[in-house]
């Protein structure tokens, strides 16, 4: 008896110690850093970004900014986006910790659509626009730019994602088949067109986990993404539907965009592994811009438009919604881009 009182002893001692341990080491706290744009009362528009909802507000030189993607690295926070002018000509920038750089001038239309970094080397893929008015998909390697399409029809570089020494950009070309618009990627510059695509596509975003690649998009009205060139269709009871972002944790693929519901409001939704959730509360409106995944939680940037009318910029942290502060004299704001990072 006086054995088996020791063995119960001892193994409550144990489980109080296991507890004490989990309680002292919890999980690492995350940074989750949220780019956008505000809109003034006077018209004019701000590129900003949020670190755990403390807002910054990015520096421009022209009537308006817009920040469209964010990425981190180590304490290092580079943001891509443009610049435009009262009279609508616009350029290509970037933010490193706030110190602004800019890809072009106004004699080029530019866009800086996504950046991604590898210690010192900065990549953004974007378009650019000609006298003639079609699109030159386009990567700046550390403000460098080089033309990833040639042809005289448009093409366009929506999203950047690396492995190792490799540049993967997603985007649509029209020069592959003067008839329609197909989805492709470029790996160091080489273009791939993605198959069972018949035309009129569209891809917004690409990611890379491990050896596997990840595009998102859509296939003429279908929402769709590729791993490694096989097409899956995502869940939709939508005939307008449109697809953002797209993010991998461990066997889950995590899928952003918003959808037209059956009383004619864009409402946001998301994708895990196929399966459609609606984020945006009956009766008010949203997008779901860009996503971020870590471990068994997911983090989506967008808007939310409540019932006076007034876009705000929210995040989402597994479902639910989180406001993002504004000053008084914004009037709307949107978060499109989102990164997290481990403290």
């Amino acid at each position: 008896m006086k054995k088996q009182l020791l063995n119960v002893f001892f193994y409550l001692s144990m489980a109080v110690f296991a507890l004490a341990f989990m309680t002292a080491c919890p999980r690492p706290a995350l940074d989750i850093y949220i780019a956008g744009f505000e809109e003034l009362d006077d018209g004019s528009r701000v590129a900003v970004y949020w670190k755990n909802g403390e807002k910054t507000v990015l520096p421009k030189d022209s009537d308006s900014a817009w920040a469209f993607s964010i990425a981190v690295s180590g304490s290092d926070v580079y943001i891509a986006g443009l610049e435009s002018t009262e009279r609508g000509l616009q350029r290509a920038v970037y933010w490193k910790n706030g110190e602004k750089t800019v890809l072009s001038d106004y004699t080029d239309m530019t866009w800086a659509s996504s950046i991604a970094v590898s210690g010192t080397d900065i990549f953004i893929a974007g378009r650019e626009m000609n006298d003639e008015g079609r699109f030159f998909a386009v990567l700046w390697e550390n403000d460098v730019k080089t033309y990833l399409s040639h042809g005289p029809l448009s093409a366009m570089a929506y999203g950047v994602a690396l492995s190792g020494t490799d540049v993967y950009v997603a985007g649509t070309d029209s020069n592959v088949d003067t008839s329609a618009v197909k989805a492709v990627y470029w790996r160091n510059g080489e273009q791939y067109i993605l198959p069972e695509n018949a035309g009129n596509a569209e891809v917004r975003a690409i990611t890379i986990s491990g050896n596997d690649i990840y595009i998102a998009g859509r296939d003429d009205i279908v929402p769709v993404y590729w791993k490694n060139g096989i097409k899956n269709i995502l869940e939709d009871d939508s005939h307008i539907v449109n697809v953002n972002s797209i993010a991998v944790s461990n066997s889950d693929v995590f899928v952003t965009g918003y959808e037209i519901d059956n009383l004619g409001r864009i409402v946001a939704v998301y994708w895990r592994n196929g399966k459609k959730t609606i984020l945006t509360r009956s009766g008010y409106s949203g997008t779901a811009f860009d996503v971020a995944v870590e471990g068994s939680s997911f983090y989506i940037a967008g808007r939310n438009i409540g019932a006076n009318n007034i876009r705000s910029a929210v995040y989402w942290r597994n479902g639910e919604l989180v406001p993002l502060s504004r000053g008084a004299n914004v009037i709307a704001a949107e978060a499109l881009a989102i990164a997290i990072s481990p403290r």
